[in-house]
């Protein structure tokens, strides 16, 4: 599994997935309604190289789950998805540290940048 996508809406993973496949990306998608302990046994379960994690508000309880998420997954890449990535930043500065995509997102911007991710995740690994 190349991308885990934990985004807040059935269309939009939908989506995602689409424009991921034109790089014959593999990925699968979840809502993160179930919480955190679902999210992270989902996650080890499908052993993605890199995750897609949409925070969303209240920023203070997102960038929380997300900090737990990286603890349980430290191997793994994560991608940020927000409506207000200052917002984010402000309730978790740490934040600032990963690549956090702006929505409305571009097809281009994500197909791109993900699989250029995952390429030079790729090169460290040979």
């Amino acid at each position: 599994m190349d991308v885990a996508l934990i985004l807040w809406n059935a269309d939009v993973i939908e989506w995602v997935s689409l424009v991921l496949q034109q790089e014959r990306l593999t990925c699968c998608g979840i809502e993160p309604s179930g919480g955190e302990p679902h999210l992270e046994q989902w996650i080890a379960s499908r052993n993605p190289r890199l995750v897609m994690l949409d925070l969303a508000p209240p920023y203070e309880e997102s960038t929380k789950v997300f900090r737990r998420l990286l603890g349980s997954s430290p191997d793994r890449l994560f991608v940020l998805t927000c409506a207000d990535p200052s917002l984010a930043i402000k309730a978790g500065p740490w934040v600032c540290e990963y690549l956090t995509l702006q929505k409305p997102y571009d097809p281009e911007t994500i197909r791109l940048t993900l699989a250029s991710m995952l390429s030079h995740l790729q090169l460290k690994c040979d």
